[in-house]
Parts: structure tokens; C-alpha cells; sequence
């Protein structure tokens, strides 16, 4: 009969813990390793070693960040009313500013976010572990991998000292290794304690899944807010132009109303601010720093005092 499985506790303060002790919390053996049936059981009971909410890169959800603002908004609709109204060429620059605008967005956007995905991916396949006695390799997705979590430019060595505080910092937390770390000199072998979102690195992913990605930055807040102004603006007027004509309807009314609606729409300011931004990032680009979103810069632009603890 197979050993009893523990369900992996993320509070539970490894590091104060001797190797011994690890192995009867853990029903583990480090000499031994885990059986085939007993890894098999694990894994379904913990899932493979992966971060939730890495699906890669989604294409139609960056494209759609490009059209899914009321500036854009109100330049279609303008766009609409354009070519209803027969005026082609005001149609077609209003139909060119809003592709070239998607564009340039789109491909900033994505090209930022394949080379994030393309860091994701740099981390080595495989790992050694111990089954049935036996050391084999297997794949990362199924096994756990410190200047990613502690900010730390030198290599730190590790040791087997007990740590009495259970709040040790991770940086001080010198038995133990983390996923996402490499390994720089040297050679070990330890127990698993955690994998996927239950690691240290798991727990960051989770706040950040916490985050809400969708908060608009100040200037997008006002640009909005000057949207929905224009909006309001240019149905007044198209009512006006109607009550000075009592309210008779004509093509040649209507199409002057819709003149008039069209006319108070800055067509070129989406393209304006996507072209600054995209500037922007072509400059942070030769500094070696990539940009997720064109939208990021504006608030790295507000930021007016950082204090690392570096």
C-alpha cells in the first residue's frame, strides 16, 4: 500500500524545519524519492508545475484594446456617418486614421508581448529527480526550477543551518532554494516542497492575477471623459441645426446636421497620442526595456520618486 499523501501547505515554514523533519511532514524520502504510482497520485492531487494565466500570446484581445475606447468609438461612428452621407473623402482619412492608429498599437503590443513570452521560455525543459530509487529526467512542468524574487545581483550560498523565525525574509532564507532561480556553482539535492502556484514565484503570479489590468490611466481617464463631451457636444448641435429648421427633415438638413457632428471630432488626436507613445517606447526600446503597453508609458511618465531598496 502506497504511502499517505500531504497535501503541500504553503505557509508551512520549511525553513525551520531539518531535513528529517521535512521528509515525515512531506511523507518523503530524499535517498529513496517518491514511488511511480505516489508521483502519479501527487500529481493529479497538485496539478503540473505551471503558472496559471500564461496561455500565451492572444492576438485578438491586443487588437481589440486597439478599437475598445470611446475615441476610436466616436471616430467610427463619424466614419459611418461619412460615407452615409456620401462625403468619401472625409470617410476615407477618418477610415485610414483609425487602421493606421490599430496598427501601430497592434504591433507594438504584440511584438512586446512575444518577447515576453520568448523570456518565459528561456528556462531549461527538463529536471533531475528521484523515482523509484532512480535518478531520471523529467519535464519542467511536472518538477520546480534568487535575483528574481529578491532583487539580489550576487550568487548566494546555500547551506543546511536551521532558522529559528518562521518570518525569515526569502532573501535570508539561506536552505532553501526557490523556483525560478538558477543554480550558479555547485550541486545539491532537496525536497520539493512546493510547485506551480504554491511556490514563492506562484504566489507573485497570483497578485498579479489579483490586479486589475484594465484600470485606465489618468490621460486615458481624461481622454475618455473628453469623448463622451465631444459625443454630447455634437448631439446638441445636431438637435440644434434640426430646431433651426423647425424640425423639418431634408437630405440637405441632415447632412449639414451630420457635417456639423463630424466636424467637432478631433480625427487626428488618436493618432497623435498613439504615435507619441509608440515613439516612446522605440526609446525605451534602445535602453533595453520593453514596454507591455503603449498605455504603461504615460503612467512611468507620472512617476516622480522610485526608492528600490538596491
Amino acid at each position: 500500500m502506497g504511502k499517505k499523501i500531504i497535501d503541500i501547505e504553503p505557509e508551512v515554514p520549511f525553513h525551520t524545519f531539518t531535513v528529517t523533519q521535512t521528509e515525515t511532514h512531506l511523507n518523503a524520502n530524499i535517498i529513496e524519492g517518491l514511488t511511480s504510482e505516489e508521483a502519479v497520485s501527487r500529481l493529479k492531487l497538485h496539478g503540473t508545475n505551471e503558472l496559471k494565466g500564461s496561455g500565451g500570446v492572444e492576438w485578438y484581445k491586443i487588437l481589440w484594446r486597439q478599437i475598445a475606447n470611446p475615441l476610436v468609438i466616436l471616430l467610427l461612428i463619424a466614419n459611418a456617418l461619412a460615407f452615409t452621407t456620401k462625403q468619401f473623402a472625409e470617410g476615407g482619412v477618418i477610415l485610414f486614421i483609425i487602421i493606421m492608429n490599430a496598427t501601430i498599437g497592434f504591433y507594438q503590443d504584440f511584438s512586446a508581448e512575444q518577447t515576453m513570452e520568448a523570456l518565459r521560455n528561456m528556462s531549461s525543459p527538463t529536471s533531475q529527480v528521484i523515482r523509484d530509487k532512480n535518478r531520471i529526467v523529467i519535464p519542467n512542468s511536472q518538477v520546480t526550477d534568487e535575483a528574481l524574487l529578491t532583487g539580489e545581483s550576487l550568487p548566494v550560498q546555500k547551506n543546511l543551518e536551521l532558522i529559528k523565525r518562521d518570518d525569515q525574509a526569502l532573501g535570508d532564507r539561506l536552505n532553501m532554494v526557490f523556483s525560478s532561480t538558477a543554480v550558479v556553482k555547485g550541486r545539491a539535492k532537496g525536497i520539493v516542497i512546493g510547485t506551480g502556484m504554491k511556490t514563492q514565484i506562484g504566489k507573485i503570479a497570483t497578485t498579479l492575477m489579483n490586479v486589475d489590468t484594465n484600470e485606465l490611466t489618468p490621460l486615458q481617464r481624461r481622454l475618455n471623459k473628453m469623448a463622451y463631451c465631444i459625443f454630447v457636444a455634437a448631439a446638441v448641435l445636431v438637435v440644434v441645426v434640426f430646431g433651426v429648421h423647425n424640425f423639418r427633415y431634408s437630405n440637405e438638413i441632415a447632412i449639414y446636421a451630420i457635417s456639423v457632428a463630424i466636424s467637432m471630432i478631433p480625427q487626428g488626436l488618436v493618432a497623435i497620442v498613439t504615435l507619441t507613445m509608440a515613439f516612446g517606447v522605440s526609446r525605451m526600446a534602445k535602453a533595453k526595456a520593453i514596454v507591455r503597453r503603449l498605455s504603461s508609458l504615460e503612467s512611468l511618465g507620472a512617476v516622480t520618486n522610485i526608492c528600490p531598496d538596491k
